[in-house]
This record gives C-alpha cells, sequence and structure tokens, in this order.
C-alpha cells in the first residue's frame, strides 16, 4: 500500500485571507452548506459521551484561538510539538509556554505530540539499537521534567509514528512497551496513533499497527479513522460513513476496548484532474473550503454513501473535485463513537465547521 500522510497540515495560500476572516463572516459563508438535520443533532445530543480530544497544531495560530474559545467541550489535548529530524531521527521541537500555561491553568490533560512520519527514518529508530536507546530516554526526559511549565503539567506523550511498514510491526510493539513502563513509572500516560482497519492484512503497510499489543501497553489508542482518500488518491470521501462504523464496531471487539478514542477529521481536500500522484490534493480547512465555493461557484451537496460533502469546479483548464466534512459529517461520526462507546478525539482544532460546538452532545 502506498504510503500516505494521514494528518494534512496546508492550507491553500490563495485562501489565506478567508482563514483571517471573522466568524461572522465565515457564517454568512455557511449559507452554502446544510445546517445539521434535526435527527443527527438529536442523535448526539441523546448519547453520552466522554470530554473530546483534540490535536493543536502549534504552527497554525488558529489552532490555539480555537481551544481557547471551546476548551470547556475539551479533556485531553495533543499539542504537536516534537518531531524526528530526517534521516537521523533526532528528536527536535520545543513547548509552546502558552498551550503549556492554558492547559495548567484549565486543568486539561496534556500529551504532547512526538512525531515521525518518514518511513524510513522510522525503521531505524524502532531497529537501531543505540537511536532506539536514545529516543527513548529523550521522549521520557520531555515529558518527566522537558516542559516549559513545570513537568507535573504534562500528563504524558502522544506517539505518532507513521509510514513504516508490518516487517516493524513487533519492533513497534517493543518500543511502546517499553516507553509505556518508562512514562508509567514516572506517574505519565502514552498514547499511541494507529491507522483505523476493518481488518488486519499482513499484506498491507497498516499491519505495522498491532492494535491488541499497543492497547494492551498504552493507555490511549487513537485511531485515525480516516484517509480512505488522501491527498495522493484519486478524488473521493475522506472517511466514509460504513467505514467509520466497521473501524468502530471492530474496535469494541478487542481487548482493551475502552483505550480505544475513534479519531474523527475535520478538514476537506481539493483535488486537480483524477488526483494522484501527478496532482496531489490541497487539504483545506472549513472556511477555506466554503469561500472556495463561493469563487469557484461550486454547489456543495452530500454525497449520501459517505455522508461527506464533495463539489466540482473548473480552474486554469483543470476539473478539480473538493470532498469535505461540514458539521453535520462531523457530528454523524460522533453519534458513530457514542453509540459503540468509544471515546471522540479530532484532528484538529481551528479547521473545523463552527457550528459542530453548538451540538447538545458536545
Amino acid at each position: 500500500m502506498q504510503a500516505r500522510r494521514r494528518r494534512p497540515l496546508v492550507v491553500c495560500a490563495t485562501l489565506a485571507l478567508a482563514l483571517a476572516a471573522p466568524p461572522a463572516a465565515v457564517s454568512r459563508a455557511d449559507r452554502l452548506a446544510p445546517r445539521v438535520s434535526p435527527a443527527v443533532r438529536a442523535a448526539v445530543q441523546s448519547s453520552v459521551g466522554r470530554p473530546l480530544q483534540a490535536f493543536l497544531l502549534t504552527s497554525s495560530p488558529d489552532s490555539f484561538a480555537d481551544l481557547q474559545a471551546h476548551g470547556g467541550a475539551i479533556g485531553t489535548i495533543y499539542p504537536t510539538y516534537f518531531q524526528c529530524a530526517v534521516p537521523n531521527g533526532a528528536v527536535q521541537g520545543a513547548a509552546d509556554p502558552e498551550v503549556d500555561a492554558y492547559a495548567a491553568t484549565h486543568a486539561l490533560a496534556e500529551l504532547p505530540r512526538f512525531t515521525c512520519q518518514d518511513g524510513a527514518t522510522v525503521h531505524r529508530i524502532l531497529t537501531s539499537p543505540r537511536l532506539r536507546s536514545q529516543t527513548l530516554a529523550r521522549l521520557v526526559a520531555l515529558i518527566d521534567g522537558g516542559g516549559v511549565m513545570p513537568s507535573a503539567s504534562y500528563a504524558g506523550l502522544n506517539l505518532d509514528l507513521e509510514n513504516d511498514g508490518a516487517r516493524d510491526r513487533g519492533a513497534l510493539s517493543s518500543f511502546v512497551a517499553t516507553l509505556a513502563a518508562r512514562l508509567h513509572a514516572a506517574r505519565r500516560k502514552l498514547a499511541v496513533d494507529i491507522d483505523g482497519v476493518l481488518r488486519e492484512d499482513p499484506r498491507r503497510a497498516t499491519y505495522f499497527y498491532d492494535d491488541r499489543a499497543l492497547a494492551d501497553a498504552a493507555d490511549t489508542v487513537f485511531v485515525m479513522a480516516w484517509g480512505i482518500h488522501w491527498e495522493r488518491s484519486a478524488p473521493g470521501p475522506i472517511a466514509p460513513l460504513p467505514y467509520v462504523e466497521g473501524v468502530a464496531r471492530r474496535l469494541t471487539r478487542l481487548p482493551h476496548a475502552s483505550r480505544f478514542v475513534l479519531g474523527v477529521p475535520m478538514y476537506g481536500l481539493d483535488w486537480a484532474a483524477h488526483g494522484g500522484p501527478a496532482h496531489p490534493a490541497t487539504a483545506l480547512q472549513y472556511a477555506a473550503v466554503i469561500a472556495l465555493a463561493h469563487s469557484a461557484g461550486g454547489r456543495p451537496a452530500r454525497d449520501p454513501a459517505s455522508g461527506e460533502m464533495t463539489f466540482s469546479y473548473n480552474r486554469a483548464g483543470l476539473a478539480h473535485h473538493v470532498w469535505y466534512l461540514d458539521a453535520q459529517a462531523i457530528a454523524q461520526r460522533l453519534g458513530i463513537a457514542r453509540r459503540f462507546g468509544l471515546a471522540v478525539g479530532l484532528w484538529r482544532l481551528g479547521e473545523e465547521d463552527q457550528e459542530i460546538w453548538g451540538l447538545p452532545g458536545v
């Protein structure tokens, strides 16, 4: 299976003005998108869920602003502080003192993320004895005494290793078990991010994640229930409802089911032509999607099979296809998580349809 970046970060530069628009302007643009239906609203309201978990992209100021606006609905944050250097695998990055202070003041569980999405570098981290030892020691030090705020403000670490393959399945499980034991000894927790699958298949790259072993060692397993279509794929829905429901159902049948968190995406993708490596998609925030639909004359409609919104337009002689999640699509996925008794996690604060925060269940 082709490696994919599971968490788009980039917003189209030509739409930056739309992202800076005040909430009222975004609300007016929202006329293009259907509001959350009464049936979906009732489903979310009637379900009982735990506080939301959410990633905070520290390179985007809108992400922290979104936390400040809606922090009362969130119990756990994963700020994107640390990453691997490529190709040597060294841990790099820095904490944000404002985010740390806000989390401490508002009693949020804060687990900074360490991510490495270069498959070859992940392989070295997991299999080179010296680099493995150095990485483990560095990660524990960052969480147990390495933060900007007193170390007690960090509840633990979020580990996000991606784009390796089935060959390192056992090495990842061993790494997680060792890291979890060291963090637990320091009274810290470990959250691990994995791909959402309908079934394990040794022939696919997702076999890298041994769900049972990881859930046995870690305190939380954040399941990225998206990526059916991604930047370098053909255009299509990002997290279709049948897939999300299948992932949720599978998780509830695994040992330590209560440790799994169903991850919900809140972004859009804009593919030119037929997509693929030759025409990779641009990742867009909701406000940018709505602005694009206005400027390009797109007519968003809900795809009944996936529950997502989509529209097409033409620019510079190329047909474009856009897929994205609005408040109703996000609410449907929240309802699935809660129906199966799973906690909900969001990727990421600042890119969503703001209507989700008015849902009774949220």
